[in-house]
């Protein structure tokens, strides 16, 4: 193959002998470009409609009952884009920078450039705002349609050749079954079935020399859009390129001249989209570590082999890279395939064996993610190796195979089929799909092939086309009747219900931000991201980037988590919720309605005197201790808890808590249970984060702590009001062995005292308090010294000063944002830069000048020739 064989059939007509230059051959270019630009959009409709078919005929939303959002796609996605919809609408508490909303003030950036910048998101902002669920499927729905799109265009630069033949072959990449099962539910995933094609652009571009700075921003924007799975899209495309430059019969020289160009142009890209990497890398490096959420990509031959068969599911972790029959005939046949050269036959069948080996090698597969295992889904990069079968199918497809060739792929699918029709992935609807739609596509490509009239060769194509709407929406109804939410228990339908109106409408009415906050609290659940979802100001946050400090400042308070530190729980004690300044709180209110607690609070700035932050007699190290110290007053009693009957219960050597057994029944004998004394009407608590039991104290209900170490922290809870006697027992109904109950597990809370010490906070706190998008700003009063506490966490990014002068970092103060004060203040300022950005707009400052410089260099160097000669 030459140089010149490898050029993009754009760059040519599909058609014709005219002489370059004439006029003919303007116009036969012209018409190949709009037949070509028709047949993208069609593809770009036929895979819309086939996945929205598909949905439909199973009735899933927005087309019937059955819950699409569920999991993530529920508690992150929609939240997400609401809070989206408020920062476009200016009704958010934050910006693109900070979040004042959620974890009680978190950065937002790395979330926003993770969540948020398909650029399909944005079209968000055009519903109401309880249409967040139905915005996100369409990011999915036009997305998948740009990738067919796309991949059309890219393939008929990979080899020319009919564009509707292309345009089918795009459909089925487009709805492949990790878009259906994996990308269409995570919606800036679905990114990558557009980076994949646009990069393969790109790297034609360098192929053939041309549109350097369009190629730069080509990539900027793909690495912008989605950082992750266009790291991925690279990787794919960098070996496209190189096997490309292997078959092609360019010298070395010239191919390293191609290679710098590519790199160049990547490099460029890499730099333009600098403040997404490092904003986000840095961010994912602050974060809490969920290291046991890490999954084996280790996956049964058999079964992975099984899932290029189109409809298959499935049931535990496996590379989900059907991308339709079509597809999946023609690279079966690329073998017999006669009209392609052997040795690029070869190429392609063993980039294909090679990158599919890729996923299931540890490694490897760290290296296609980033250079770690992710916690969840294992084969996020499964979209690349759809895409390369898309293009070996079409390798074999442009080449027209012969009827052998195709009666010869036929047959390895049925050897398919028998190899593995009894594997839990592959379902009726998977054969159905393998064996009617095989054989149909078949004879189809047969009749295709015969050479036939172009009336006849129309039809043939209407026809193909019709089997692969019809397959590919097929394909899509299987996968959502076997992966109905509904199959696995209840699902609630929609994230916005009557009760989720309700709450957001009280919570509206009660909004007095930033003078205090109002919590959504945990009464009424609706996702893991309720503040965003319908409003306030609270502590529930599910993110990938909550970060160390957040995750165990809190926790240290008394905070509950799950997922390892990645989802906060709002707090429910009132010492915790004092601290944080929360003064309204959401509760039931019957069925479908919510209404609004409020309670005295403090400003979200306040002061401690010098020398404060004292245990006041609490076990030092205890969550007392770090309440009171934080508090900077004594409102509990830690008693001492005295084993009184039941199973087990004994003291560990070093007298720091009490052991546990497992219950083996139901009886009152398999509760272990504990006495202690406290004043009378304090308020009992108890915080034992690590616990999983049903724990009764004194009178009260009984209470499950979920604790799980070190994926979930059970927050602190409310036994019951310490009787007139003071004498209080506690009962504990262990759920599994192994587990110690803390000696100072007990907390009486002194409500006068608390009320005391929260009018003291606010006769000496802020006398005014201004929060903007990433700031926080208080008028002291005068003379003020200590320290100066925020009612937020203390990460990295935020800068302080007093009295307007030079900024500094904070401090933790006991695990809040602490402002020391020096000798007196009057006013206090923070301002929060994301960790990443400023050297992340460097570098975007640096890509923009190497563009220029490329823009520039040709006017430039023509002057000073006409100069020279001048």
């Amino acid at each position: 193959m030459t140089t010149a064989s490898i050029t993009p059939a754009s760059a040519r007509p599909d058609t014709g002998a005219r002489r370059p230059g004439s006029a003919g051959s303007a116009d036969t270019a012209a018409r190949g470009d709009r037949r070509g630009a028709l047949a993208a959009l069609t593809a770009a409709l036929i895979s819309m409609a086939a996945y929205a078919a598909g949905l439909a005929a199973h009735g899933t939303f927005p087309f019937g009952p059955a819950p699409r959002a569920v999991n993530d796609l529920r508690h992150q996605y929609v939240p997400f884009h609401t809070h989206l919809w408020d920062l476009q609408h200016g009704t958010a508490q934050g910006d693109l920078l900070f979040n004042w909303q959620s974890g009680y003030g978190v950065g937002f950036l790395a979330d926003f450039f993770t969540y948020l910048t398909n650029p399909f998101s944005w079209l968000t902002g055009l519903f109401s705002r309880d249409h967040g669920e139905l915005s996100v499927f369409l990011v999915s729905l036009l997305t998948m349609g740009l990738a067919a799109a796309t991949m059309t265009v890219f393939l008929g630069r990979l080899r020319p050749g009919s564009p509707w033949l292309r345009a089918l072959l795009a459909t089925g990449y487009a709805v492949c079954g990790w878009g259906v099962v994996e990308g269409t539910v995570v919606p800036m995933w679905t990114w990558g079935l557009v980076a994949l094609p646009l990069l393969g652009i790109v790297a034609d571009w360098a192929l053939t020399g041309r549109r350097w700075v369009l190629g730069s921003l080509a990539v900027a924007l793909c690495w912008f859009a989605n950082f992750y799975t266009a790291a991925m899209a690279t990787i794919g495309v960098a070996l496209v390129l190189v096997l490309r430059l292997l078959l092609s019969d360019t010298d070395w020289r010239a191919r390293g001249r191609i290679l710098g160009r590519a790199a160049g142009m990547t490099v460029t890209g890499l730099l333009l989209a600098a403040p997404v990497i490092l904003v986000s890398g840095v961010a994912n490096a602050q974060s809490q570590p969920t290291d046991r959420f890490v999954v084996s990509v280790s996956t049964e031959p058999l079964t992975y082999l099984s899932m290029v068969l189109p409809g298959t599911l499935p049931k535990y972790p496996a590379p989900n890279v059907f991308a339709g029959v079509l597809a999946l005939l023609l690279v079966l046949a690329l073998p017999f395939q006669s009209k392609v050269r052997a040795r690029e036959r070869a190429g392609w069948l063993g980039l294909l064996l090679l990158t599919a080996v890729s996923f299931v090698i540890t490694p490897t597969a760290k290296l296609w993610q980033g250079g770690t295992l992710p916690h969840g889904a294992p084969f996020r990069e499964s979209f690349v190796l759809s895409g390369l079968l898309v293009m070996a199918a079409w390798i074999c497809l442009a080449h027209m195979p012969r009827p052998r060739a195709l009666l010869g792929g036929a047959g390895l699918l049925g050897v398919l089929v028998l190899l593995t029709y009894d594997l839990q992935p592959v379902n009726r609807y998977a054969l159905s799909l393998a064996l009617i739609g095989g054989a149909v596509v078949t004879v189809l490509l047969v009749l295709y092939a015969r050479g036939l009239r172009r009336p006849a060769r129309i039809a043939a194509v209407g026809l193909l086309a019709a089997s692969v709407f019809g397959s590919t929406a097929y394909a899509v109804y299987g996968i959502a009747v076997l992966h109905d939410p509904r199959l696995r228990g209840p699902a609630r339908a929609q994230t916005i219900s009557d009760l989720g109106e309700s709450a957001q409408q009280a919570l509206a009415r009660q909004n007095d931000w930033p003078a205090g906050r109002t919590d959504p609290g945990a009464g009424v659940f609706v996702t893991n991201n309720d503040p965003m979802l319908i409003g306030g100001q609270g502590g529930s946050y599910y993110s990938s980037y909550v970060t160390v400090e957040s995750a165990t400042g809190l926790r240290g308070l008394g905070l509950g988590y799950a997922m390892g530190g990645r989802h906060l729980w709002p707090a429910r004690d009132p010492v915790l919720q004092a601290l944080l300044g929360i003064s309204a709180v959401l509760e039931p209110a019957g069925k479908d309605r919510a209404g609004i607690r409020t309670m005295a609070a403090p400003p979200l700035v306040t002061v401690r005197a010098p020398g404060s932050d004292q245990p006041y007699g609490a076990p030092a190290g205890s969550v007392w201790a770090r309440q009171q110290a934080a508090l900077g007053a004594k409102v509990y009693t830690v008693p001492e808890l005295t084993h009184t009957g039941g199973p087990a219960g004994e003291r560990t050597a070093d007298g720091s808590g009490f052991r546990l057994h497992r219950a083996q029944g139901e009886g009152a004998d398999q509760w272990t249970t504990f006495a202690a004394r406290c004043t009378p009407g304090t308020r009992a608590f108890l915080y034992a984060p690590d616990l999983y039991a049903v724990v009764r104290g004194g009178d009260g209900p009984k209470q499950g702590f979920q604790g799980n170490p070190p994926l979930v922290s059970a927050a602190m809870k409310e036994l019951a009001r310490v009787p007139a006697d003071g004498r209080f027992s506690v009962a504990v109904r262990a759920g599994k062995d192994g587990q110690t109950l803390p000696a100072h597990a007990l907390g009486c809370l002194d409500p006068a005292a608390l009320d005391a010490r929260v009018a003291q906070l606010k006769a000496g706190g802020a006398v005014s308090v201004k929060a903007g998008g990433h700031t926080i700003a208080a008028e002291l009063p005068h003379g003020s010294t200590g320290t100066a506490v925020i009612a937020t966490s203390a990460p990295q990014g935020w800068m302080c000063s007093v009295d307007g002068g030079p900024a500094r970092k904070p401090v933790s103060y006991q695990g809040l944002l602490g402002v020391p004060l020096g000798a007196g203040a009057d006013r206090v300022s923070c301002t929060y830069t994301p960790p990443g950005l400023k050297a992340g707009l460097a570098g975007t400052a640096v890509g923009a000048l190497a563009l220029a410089a490329v823009l520039l260099y040709p006017p430039v160097r023509r002057r000073i020739t006409a100069a020279r000669r001048g």
